[in-house]
């Protein structure tokens, strides 16, 4: 078995190059800039230039190149796109027009283009061609998803996902998807762009991927609290006997240590309400079920340092799976990979 797990982020991409016959921490392994990022550069270069830019390509995560979008219209550029990239600014191209953006199909002559997607094949292929590998067909992908809402919030409709995944299971395989569902635009775009490259994908979202990642340092079934300090969002959740019973989701930016001790309290004792935390600025929370009194944290994420050296959560330990916390996220995706293959046969 071979397997190619990548992990987009807000601000990197993890990668992980799995093959059975090597040990898993002598895998190849690489930590990128997100594509959000590099769009968001490569965007910013222009405005430097004075050059307006087209925008052409799948629909990705936003962060770094919305903001860059919007800088370049500040600065008196201007921004075109194709529907398919627009979308990344927002669901609704009205919406999209209404900041400034022009909704077209083809490049002007005097505009730069930017290609757009969370995933670069021909990229990762050159090079890993560097150093004689070749990519396997097989590839499995995490993006953060927030699911198609153009006429209303889409942490609303990002949640309404994840509550129905653990609702179904909320177990590993639960969250995976060979096919997408038709609202996960962001994973159907990976999707294509894997598709048409002649590989054979598989996509999840970003949350569950780190917290099952994390999970394989537990040893056991017993409830447990899994916290992944993201460079963007912080996403928790109590696992127990191998699901996923609760989960809450913030932006790492917004939670103070006295904040985020609230929030888990909540989250474990079943008494946190989606409401509050979409009115904080969360994305939001879901709990199916309290599985008893949970005495074990584990913690992992870029950002999980600042949380541990304020003593935010007492007790918590820092999960390392494969002796990388980098590749948690990646952990996860083979492990779903593994599982979901025996129901796929």
């Amino acid at each position: 078995m071979s397997l190619l797990a990548i992990d987009v982020g807000a601000g990197t991409q993890d990668i992980l190059l799995y093959d059975q016959e090597v040990p898993l921490e002598g895998s190849t392994k690489m930590v990128l800039p997100s594509q959000t990022v590099l769009v968001g550069n490569r965007i910013n270069r222009a405005r430097m230039m004075g050059r307006n830019v087209f925008l052409c390509g799948p629909t990705m995560g936003g962060g770094s190149s919305t903001a860059a979008v919007r800088w370049h219209l500040a600065a008196g550029l201007k921004v075109s796109a194709a529907p398919s990239a627009a979308a990344t600014i927002n669901d609704d191209l009205e919406k999209v027009a209404a900041i400034g953006v022009v909704i077209c199909d083809e490049a002007q002559a005097d505009e730069l283009v930017v290609e757009t997607g969370d995933i670069d094949i021909a990229a990762l292929r050159k090079a890993f061609a560097l150093f004689d590998i070749d990519l396997p067909q097989d590839i499995a992908v995490a993006v953060q998803d927030h699911g198609f809402s153009p006429h209303r919030s889409n942490r609303l409709c990002r949640f309404q996902c994840l509550a129905q995944a653990i609702r179904s299971g909320g177990r590993l395989e639960d969250f995976a998807y060979r096919d997408p569902p038709e609202n996960m635009t962001r994973m159907l775009a990976v999707h294509g762009v894997l598709k048409a490259a002649g590989c054979r994908p598989m996509l999840m979202d970003t949350g569950p991927a780190a917290l099952f990642g994390a999970a394989l340092d537990l040893g056991d079934d017993r409830p447990a609290l899994i916290i992944n300090f993201g460079n963007g969002h912080t996403v928790a959740a109590v696992l127990a006997a191998g699901r996923i019973t609760g989960i809450l989701e913030h932006h790492t930016s917004e939670l103070t240590a006295e904040k985020l001790r609230s929030l888990v309290q909540q989250l474990c004792q079943g008494t946190i309400k989606n409401s509050e935390v979409f009115q904080d600025g969360g994305h939001g929370a879901y709990v199916d079920s309290i599985p008893g009194k949970i005495e074990r944290v584990l913690v992992t994420g870029p950002r999980r340092q600042s949380f541990l050296s304020c003593g935010a959560i007492k007790g918590a330990v820092a999960a390392s799976p494969g002796g990388d916390m980098m590749i948690t996220g990646c952990i996860g995706l083979l492990e779903a990979w593994k599982k979901r293959e025996e129901l796929w046969r």
